[in-house]
């Protein structure tokens, strides 16, 4: 995985570690970070203008692409990717249209600064702050955002499917970004049958465009992981497939209405029915816990806590394990229907965020005064409507409308949010996740399967089903348990001793007089979460994702990040 960087100062283009190529005169400058799908047929296009041969590196195919199409050729691509191309006078910047990798920019009268690091932007002389937006961001949104910003005030993150082109003269930049690619309503008069086979041909071609003799596979016995395993043993007979485990969790695991049922049981029964080179990675408390300053650094901003340190963890046991590529499940959930804001009404008939109904609990987290009344209440509710901009209806059933609203609210925001998680977890530990749901050809498709299909009413008595899409177009190669297993989420830890950790720390925190983070939380009120242990707390931060622990564990992260990037604090009335 390469980290690209360049900067323009002085109207110069300056790309680091930049691959160069010669074209009619003119130096094209190229840094890359992804995998292409496709190359073979990007190629061959190029092949067939004369360009290249056989033997061309992914960097002069996209940079005769570039030559040929110009801006156009991202409609050509399909893969994960940012990269910049350059010439003397022109830079062009472009992320993949699902956003899976990296690219963040700073920009001001003279200077344009790209990278897949924010600590290479900082490194630039620029001041790490945080000021009243980006609070608000952090305690209304977070540990999602918007997909165009971080939580770096004047750094910014390029949002999935758009790119950017700057010219420069002696006087100014010219500075453009569009938007190529978004999810657009479009009319699916596909039958049942035709869409189940779309979908499971779809699914397939995904996995076996990304799979290498040497892909292992992520196994949580759910629907997503199971398919993708069973997919790949047919290309990979020595499949190797990982498993994750908590210290002590079988005598703590406490089955809720989101997480009803173990893990372990479920890969016990996929490895009974399609054998795997299995291995079970258990996560002790104490690397959970060290591990949230880690996957804090590796996200480069505060995080989802637990959630991204156990992903770090893992990801870390299995590159010890001599691998470094990896199948994952992510972005099944998002575009197929598997949440419960998909098909529960008391979920969808809010005006804030469906997995977020927490404006009480991230209000009264900050501190009294700082913020005006409802600010972060309005922050959330402007945030939902500015996203919802970007959807233009084509039908007139508030059904289906109010569905596809859900849907897209859920791959821009939730979505983004979890591929940043997989991809800086990965990336911190020099392995690659790849994540065959998170095609566009999906997305697309899928997007458009009306929505009472979606879900399976597909009569007056039915009820809805979660990912019924997807269930009925692989029910033929799974264990029935797998496929009637009720969604269940990344698995956390139940362990008091790790909450103990948590509770420690963040009183440790609050105590120290010199604690950044009191300059911008409610003590008090965090300090009272502590002694009752959370058990008034009616509201999860983020979904079913982050309960108590994890909240207090998002606020030990904040500290850490106020810390390791020596960030000013500016909250300007």
């Amino acid at each position: 995985m390469i980290n690209i960087f360049g900067k323009i100062t002085d109207n110069n283009i300056a790309i680091r570690n930049g691959y160069k190529k010669q074209i009619e005169n003119v130096s094209y400058s190229i840094t890359f970070d992804g995998e292409i799908y496709n190359k073979n047929a990007l190629r061959n296009i190029c092949i067939t203008k004369g360009y290249i041969t056989d033997n061309s590196n992914i960097q002069d195919i996209l940079i005769y692409l570039y030559v040929i199409f110009k801006e156009e050729m991202l409609k050509y691509i399909n893969g994960v990717f940012s990269f910049a191309i350059s010439t003397n006078d022109k830079l062009f910047i472009a992320k993949d249209r699902l956003g899976t990798r990296p690219l963040y920019y700073f920009k001001d009268s003279n200077r344009f600064i790209f990278s897949s690091r924010i600590k290479d932007i900082l490194g630039e002389g620029i001041d790490a702050i945080l000021s009243r937006d980006e609070l608000c961001e952090m305690f209304a949104l977070g540990p999602a955002h918007n997909p165009t910003k971080t939580y770096f005030k004047d750094i910014y993150s390029l949002e999935a499917g758009n790119y950017i082109t700057l010219k420069t003269d002696l006087n100014n930049f010219k500075f453009e970004s569009k938007k190529y690619w978004d999810l657009d309503e479009k009319e699916n008069k596909d039958d049942l049958d035709e869409i189940i086979y779309n979908v499971k041909y779809l699914v397939k071609d995904s996995v076996q465009r990304q799979i290498t003799s040497s892909t292992a596979s992520m196994l949580s016995g759910g629907l997503d992981s199971s398919i993708i395993v069973s997919l790949a043993k047919k290309e990979n007979s020595n499949l190797k497939t990982y498993s994750i485990n908590y210290e002590d969790n079988d005598k703590d695991f406490t089955p809720s209405s989101y997480q009803g049922t173990k893990d372990s049981d479920f890969v016990a029964i996929m490895n009974n029915e399609i054998p795997t080179k299995h291995k079970i990675i258990t996560i002790n408390n104490l690397s959970l816990y060290n591990s949230l300053y880690e996957s804090m650094r590796a996200r480069e901003m505060p995080g989802m806590a637990d959630v991204d340190s156990s992903m770090f963890c893992f990801c870390k046991k299995i590159k010890d394990d001599g691998i470094q590529n990896i199948f994952s499940g992510e972005c099944s959930d998002e575009i197929f229907g598997g949440y419960p804001w998909y098909y529960k009404k008391e979920l969808q008939d809010t005006d804030y965020f469906p997995w977020a109904r927490s404006q009480d609990l991230r209000e009264k987290l900050v501190k009294p005064n700082l913020l005006n009344t409802n600010e972060i209440k309005n922050f959330i509710l402007d945030s939902k409507k500015s996203i919802l901009k970007g959807i233009t209806h084509i039908g007139e059933s508030v059904f289906e409308n109010n569905y596809k609203d859900i849907n897209y609210m859920t791959l821009k925001y939730f979505s983004n949010t979890l591929l940043e998680r997989g991809d800086s977890m990965s990336r911190a530990n020099n392995i690659t996740i790849h994540m065959p749901y998170a095609d566009y050809r999906i997305f697309e498709y899928v997007y458009n399967i009306p929505a009472k299909i979606k879900l399976g009413l597909l009569n007056s008595n039915s009820t809805p089903i979660e990912k019924y899409v997807l269930k009925e177009a692989f029910k033929d190669i799974l264990p029935k348990q797998i496929i009637e297993r009720k969604k269940s989420p990344f698995p956390k830890t139940y362990s008091n001793d790790y909450l103990n950790l948590l509770e420690r720390k963040i009183i440790n925190i609050l105590k120290n007089p010199n604690s950044r983070i009191l300059e911008i939380i409610n003590t008090e009120y965090v300090l009272e979460l502590v002694r009752t242990h959370g058990k008034d707390l009616k509201e999860n931060l983020f979904g079913q994702l982050m309960t108590y622990p994890q909240t207090i564990a998002y606020l030990i992260q904040i500290e850490y990040w106020l810390e390791e990037y020596n960030v000013k604090i500016c909250i300007e009335k």
